[in-house]
This record gives structure tokens, C-alpha cells and sequence, in this order.
């Protein structure tokens, strides 16, 4: 009998510091990684013994899930602190992957995609990123525009910084910082100053646009005003709710509201189907 609590055990293989608080970890499944398969936008229970569990995104291109899978892990509570003392050939125990990811490239309504990650919630949107990324899909998408919006407190606080300096000479990539006070280069990556609803103002959105948002909800209130603005149809507008789960399984109750679960439902849904629901 399959037992969907029984947990996985994943070995660390690579630890980068990404900012002060937030390292990401590249694991092999013991035995199982060959098995291994998710899509973008879906995520994992990781715990401990002793410590409890917590649910993290995967951010792995999902192309290459059969020989590795990795998670962003940001320092904010004993399950963090502890997963951060951890050295590579430790072990952590995984459940999963659950939820419903981002929708396939080749589901889109159009073929104008926006990513907006605000903060942390640009992690879940790095899977998307790292498989556009890779060569023979690029060639598929060559119709594709592709926008991608990354908000952030302050340079330091930002993740991922040698590759967004490849993505940025590749990709349309724009980021914006609202703590630094003056808009310049850092270290080679251009950025601009300011709420990254500003990022709106500066690089002009199709209405034909699909947009994936993930970030805190303060900032899905006004970027979702500014794509209604520009009329971008409520059924392409895409939002991760991933800081709302908990057990992953739908038996905590946690994430519900009404017959809807972030862990099962989603993380991601249209907006469309949660914009009258306590969800956002």
C-alpha cells in the first residue's frame, strides 16, 4: 500500500549561498532520483527528524529532474536555521511533489509571457526561467516575447545573481530595487529604482499577455491592477499561492477556502477562478 507520508530521502550534493539568509540546495533522491518528475510550479514537504516539515517550491528546471532536483531555502524559523547548519552529503526527507504547477508553454492562450516575482516569489518562477533557458526549447519559443519583471528590497537581497547576469543579456529580463536610492549598474546587471509596478510604466505590456505572478499579496493587489488596465483578460492572468500551505495533502485545512486547496487546487490557479474566494 502506497503511503503518501512516507518521506524520500534526498542527499545534498551542492549548497550556494545566494543572500545573507537564503541558500540554495541541489539534491539527489537515494535510489529514487531516476523516477523523479514534476512540473514547474510544484513543490515539496521537506523536514527533519525532531524539527517538522515545511513546504518548498521547487525551482529545478524540471528538464533535468531525473538526475537532480533543487529548493531555495530562506532562514526564518528552526526548520530553516537547521536545514541552513547542514553540509553537503547530509540528508533531508522530502514528500512529494504536489499541487498544480504553471500551465505548459504549449497551453498558453497567446504567445506574449509575462513572469513577475517579487521578492522570494521569484524562486518558483527560476524553474520556468531555467527551461526556457535550455537550447532546444528556445528554439520552439523563438515566437514567444517573453517579459520577465523582478522586484526586490536591495541588491544584496537578490537571488540568483550570476545567472540572472546571463539571463539578462539573453532574456528580457527588467529588475527593479525599491530600497537602493539610485538607479545604476550593479555589479554588470542593469536595474532601475522603485515598486516594480514602475516596471509597467517603462517597458510597455501587450494585452495579449499571459502573466505568471508570484510574490507577496500586496503586490498581486497592484500588478493585477495594472494588467486589468491594459485589459489582459482575467483567464490569462496566472498567481502562485504557495506561502498558504502547510501539510501538503489538503488534511490540515490550513490553505481551504470553500472547496478550494492551495496544496491540491493549486499553488497556482487563474485568476479568474480565486478572485472572488478569501484566497486572494
Amino acid at each position: 500500500m502506497h503511503n503518501i507520508y512516507l518521506p524520500k530521502i534526498a542527499v545534498i550534493k551542492e549548497i550556494t549561498k545566494e543572500s545573507a539568509d537564503t541558500k540554495l540546495f541541489k539534491l539527489v533522491l537515494k535510489n529514487k532520483q531516476k523516477e523523479f518528475t514534476y512540473n514547474n510550479g510544484q513543490f515539496l514537504i521537506v523536514g527533519l527528524p525532531g524539527a517538522g516539515e515545511a513546504a518548498f517550491n521547487l525551482c529545478s528546471n524540471p528538464l533535468v529532474s531525473k538526475r537532480y532536483l533543487e529548493i531555495s531555502v530562506r532562514k526564518v524559523g528552526r526548520l530553516t536555521n537547521l536545514i541552513h547548519q547542514l553540509k553537503v552529503g547530509d540528508h533531508l526527507f522530502i514528500r512529494g511533489p504536489y499541487g498544480r504547477g504553471w500551465p505548459k508553454f504549449t497551453n498558453l492562450p497567446t504567445n506574449n509571457l509575462l513572469l513577475v516575482g517579487g521578492g522570494c516569489g521569484f524562486i518558483p518562477l527560476r524553474s520556468v526561467v531555467l527551461e526556457i533557458f535550455i537550447k532546444t526549447l528556445r528554439k520552439k519559443l523563438a515566437n514567444f516575447n517573453i517579459q520577465i519583471f523582478y522586484g526586490c528590497a536591495t541588491f544584496d537581497n537578490l537571488l540568483f545573481k550570476k545567472e540572472l547576469r546571463q539571463w539578462q543579456q539573453k532574456l528580457n529580463l527588467k529588475i527593479i530595487f525599491d530600497k537602493e536610492k539610485v538607479v545604476k549598474k550593479f555589479d554588470s546587471l542593469q536595474c532601475d529604482v522603485g515598486l516594480i509596478t514602475k516596471l509597467f510604466d517603462l517597458y510597455p505590456i501587450d494585452n495579449t499577455t499571459t502573466a505568471f505572478l508570484c510574490g507577496p499579496p500586496l503586490m498581486y493587489k497592484f500588478v493585477i491592477e495594472k494588467l486589468k488596465k491594459i485589459n489582459v483578460p482575467d483567464q490569462n492572468i496566472y498567481l502562485s499561492l504557495e506561502r498558504r500551505m502547510e501539510c501538503g495533502d489538503g488534511i490540515c485545512q490550513h490553505c481551504a477556502s470553500g472547496d478550494l486547496y492551495v496544496c491540491k487546487d493549486g499553488p497556482v490557479f487563474r485568476y479568474d477562478e480565486i478572485k472572488d474566494t478569501e484566497l486572494i
